[in-house]
């Protein structure tokens, strides 16, 4: 199924980013990297809709396969890079030889070419698609998944699994602590898809923290930080509208911000935060009373929010929670016992996370599911974890 093979290799790619993104950028192809991985999440939505049709068109199958070849090869290079930056010389030319011929174009240069040769593989497999009729099943925006994070802050998650503890956590030892008048801070830290949002959230949401706040306000931050942006966003939330003022300064629009905040007991969620200059430039915005106000950020990146006096860190789920996550989004409640077996297999290859286990559910959605499609599922995620299976140092 092309469709495992895009999720690892963008899984895959977005680790590198974000765990080499320094090596990356002195190697000048951070920017390519990161444009194949959009451009690889915006083919999964429109995978699916060829998947309905490929049984009818073996043009169609065609089309599937090569989207398959360029995962696999965005693998390889992905692979390539991790020999480069973390293998000792003499180590690395043990390992080319057990990997044969495929790597060894280990030098930049070459690297380079290849990720330009998957980018003009895909402008074809673009153009293919359009004379074949496949059209997206979801949102077409670029960066589809940022955006998601920036608009749906508001709603409540359907299927929320393994945070109860998390929750109780929080809201005793920070949100609620009536101990500490001061504007306080705690941060949420934990690696990529592991549910920091998704707790986030449902804190934000919480009858308790709903009553207990005079407003509650959500900005999402990312690596593309924009100061008077952020700043907008939080004003439109306070004020109930649109907030516009383009030609104020960005000191204009903080002070403004704390005019809007002072008297009032809030909660600000600050999702996404990368940087530490960004938490530093944050942190200078919110007035500091006897109010008991709270500032809830979300990070990867510990050293970023190392100074809030509360860190809590998440962790991966449990096999049961895991399992538990897989059914409600692929199936619902009730599962037979040949497809907990197949399951139980599938939710193993996730390792916990729970953004792969959603992502994985939502794939297996069918009107009329079957054993063999979640058996093929699982077939294809161990070619490949076997692919994958060389000594290779991790990210």
């Amino acid at each position: 199924m092309a469709d495992v093979a895009i999720l690892i290799a963008v899984e895959r790619l977005g680790e590198l980013l974000m765990k080499k993104a320094t090596f990356l950028q002195e190697e000048g192809v951070e920017g390519q990297l990161r444009l194949l991985k959009g451009r690889l999440e915006r083919m999964q939505s429109f995978q699916r809709d060829a998947s309905d049709k490929e049984s009818n068109d073996e043009r169609i199958r065609n089309w599937i396969s090569n989207i398959r070849d360029v995962a696999h090869d965005t693998e390889d290079v992905i692979d390539a890079f991790v020999l480069k930056i973390d293998t000792p010389r003499s180590r690395r030319r043990r390992l080319l030889g057990k990997l044969g011929n495929c790597l060894a174009w280990i030098d930049s240069k070459n690297i380079g070419r290849e990720i330009k040769s998957i980018h003009a593989r895909l402008d074809d497999i673009n153009r293919s698609r359009t004379a074949l009729g496949i059209s997206s099943t979801t949102s077409n925006l670029p960066n589809a998944v940022e955006w998601r994070r920036q608009l749906d802050y508001w709603q409540q998650d359907e299927h929320v699994v393994g945070v109860d503890g998390d929750t109780d956590k929080l809201l005793k030892e920070f949100i609620l602590d009536e101990s500490t008048r001061e504007l306080s801070v705690a941060t949420i830290v934990g690696m990529g898809g592991i549910g920091k949002s998704c707790l986030a959230r449902h804190l934000y949401h919480h009858r308790q923290v709903a009553d207990h706040f005079d407003c509650r306000l959500w900005v999402f931050v990312s690596t593309e930080f924009n100061p008077k942006q952020v700043i907008k966003e939080l004003m439109a939330q306070v004020l109930d509208k649109p907030f516009f003022m383009d030609e104020e300064t960005l000191s204009q629009l903080a002070w403004r911000l704390r005019q809007c905040l002072e008297g009032k007991r809030y909660l600000i969620v600050l999702d996404d935060v990368w940087e530490d200059e960004h938490w530093e430039f944050l942190a200078t915005l919110f007035p500091c009373e006897e109010k008991a106000s709270r500032l809830l950020l979300t990070s990867r990146n510990r050293v970023a929010t190392m100074n809030a006096p509360y860190i809590h860190k998440m962790k991966l789920l449990d096999p049961e929670k895991s399992w538990e996550l897989l059914l409600n989004n692929a199936l619902g409640k009730l599962c037979p016992r040949d497809f907990e077996i197949i399951g139980r297999e599938i939710v193993k290859k996730c390792r916990g996370m729970p953004l792969a286990i959603v992502t994985v559910g939502e794939l297996l959605i069918d009107r009329n599911p079957c054993t063999e499609k979640w058996e093929k599922f699982l077939k294809e995620i161990n070619f490949h974890f076997r692919k994958n299976a060389i000594e290779l140092p991790e990210l």
